[in-house]
């Protein structure tokens, strides 16, 4: 019987494991075996075919895959055995975690439970701390505000004096303890000398705030912004900060110097009153003064609002105030100048006018409107710049013109307008038509003439024939 050691070394290789852990057919394999066997057969001189040698390598073969087979069936049981080994091991493994799993949850609950209780005792001793610690703020600012009432009822006030002279926070200090005194010292009435205390600290607050004012104002001369934003921060805390606000007002260089403008008187020469009252001016013009005026306050708003916004704490309430003023007294008494010579004209120039002032104010306050929204939204979403001050800006609008069109007056002017323009074109009818007819009639039309005359505006009358003599118009 063949054996595997009589086989040749490429037909043993072949006979491995490793032959079959890779992709052969069936036909391979039998090709393998008998390559030899045919080259031999192939070079014999023999005609007839010998099975000899292809029964032995197939006798070999079958052996070596026998063996092959059982090397693979031993190796498959032992590792089965180990898997077994193994699939039992990992089952008492997870028993174990999940037991330890379990005992760790029970754990972790009583943990749970032991931080919270120690979590709201932690917390009510954290509120019986910051209890404590207010009520230790609150007896000593009581008793630091007792030693300086007492010190003004010895009339010495040293220890705020000190704190005034300071830097910023201790000024700010100085109001906050001079407020608290204040209202102390109104509640304080039946210890002695309580009158003199309290005579006393309302002397000294007046001046606390005068100093403070005067120090905001030589600020504000010298452009410092940040000595501006602390006083302002300062006076703030005292008082709401009403004075600062109504010093920067006030002494706004653009109302002490519009101030000239606003009673300057308007001239009768001016060509624009011409234009007015000349019912054919299908544009008629506006006060170029009021003009400019409007254009400055643009850039006024504009520029302020920067200051306003970095300057006081909350800039809207100066805004307001700010506004009010332009409008109240800046634009109001520009327009009831204009106005006022207008219709000392004639009604059509009034009426002109009040309709330009009223287009070129709406128009500033749509400008307005732009200026101030952006910034104040972006930088102070607090502040409702889009809402207040829009309604603010209308509402001050509405103030300038609410004179003019109450009770009927507008109506009554429009009548008006209408009769004197009938008037003033029959007046030209009747001129032109006495000089026509004989005689006998210029009686009838001149006293025709009298009437028409009373209806019209003299001054306006003149200033319309005056235009159109210089035109070369025959009235």
């Amino acid at each position: 019987m063949a054996s595997i050691y009589d086989l040749d070394p490429n037909t043993k290789n072949l006979l491995s494991l490793d032959t079959f852990l890779r992709q052969i057919t069936v036909q391979e394999f039998i090709e393998g075996i008998t390559a030899d066997r045919s080259i031999q057969e192939s070079n014999s001189r023999s005609a007839a075919l010998d099975p000899r040698p292809y029964v032995r390598a197939f006798e070999a073969s079958l052996d070596a895959l026998a063996q092959i087979s059982a090397d693979l069936n031993s190796r498959e049981q032992k590792i089965q055995t180990e898997a077994r080994q193994a699939g039992a091991a990992h089952q008492a493994a997870i028993l174990k975690t999940e037991a330890q799993c379990h005992t760790l949850t029970g754990q972790f609950s009583d943990l749970d439970l032991l931080v919270s209780d120690v979590a709201s005792t932690t917390t009510a001793l954290g509120e019986a701390v910051d209890l404590v610690s207010r009520q230790r703020n609150r007896a000593a600012s009581s008793s630091f505000i007792i030693k300086c009432y007492i010190s003004f009822l010895e009339n010495d006030n040293y220890v705020v004096e000190k704190m005034r002279t300071g830097n910023f926070d201790d000024q700010r200090q100085c109001a906050i303890t001079v407020r608290q005194l204040l209202r102390v010292a109104r509640k304080i009435t039946k210890i002695s000398n309580a009158d003199v205390a309290r005579a006393n600290i309302e002397k000294y607050a007046e001046m606390l705030e005068m100093e403070l004012l005067k120090a905001f104002e030589r600020a504000y001369r010298a452009a410092d912004m940040t000595s501006m934003k602390a006083v302002a921060e300062i006076l703030t805390e005292f008082n709401g900060g009403s004075s600062v606000i109504k010093i920067f007002v006030n002494q706004h260089d653009f109302f002490i110097m519009k101030d000239k403008l606003l009673h300057e008187s308007v001239r009768d020469d001016d060509l624009i009153w011409q234009d007015l009252c000349d019912p054919n001016c299908e544009d008629p013009p506006f006060d170029p003064a009021t003009v400019e005026l409007l254009d400055e306050i643009r850039i006024t708003v504009k520029k302020e609002s920067q200051i306003i916004k970095r300057v006081f704490p909350h800039p809207d309430s100066v805004l307001r105030v700010f506004l009010q003023r332009l409008f109240a007294q800046t634009i109001q008494q520009r327009i009831e100048l204009i106005l006022s010579h207008a219709k000392s004209i004639s009604t059509l120039a009034y009426l002109r006018t009040l309709q330009n002032a009223h287009s070129y104010i709406g128009q500033l306050v749509q400008d307005l409107k732009e200026i101030l929204h952006p910034d104040l939204e972006i930088l102070h979403p607090d502040i409702d710049a889009g809402g207040g001050l829009a309604m603010l800006l209308d509402q001050n609008m509405q103030d300038v013109f609410v004179p003019y069109i109450e009770n009927r007056q507008y109506i009554d002017m429009e009548k008006r307008n209408l009769k004197e323009l009938n008037g003033a074109m029959l007046w030209r009818f009747n001129n032109y038509y006495a000089q026509k007819r004989p005689a006998a009639t210029v009686a009838a039309a001149r006293s025709n003439n009298t009437l028409l005359n009373k209806l019209a505006s003299g001054k306006g009358r003149d200033l319309w024939k005056k235009k159109e003599s210089k035109e070369g118009v025959s009235v």
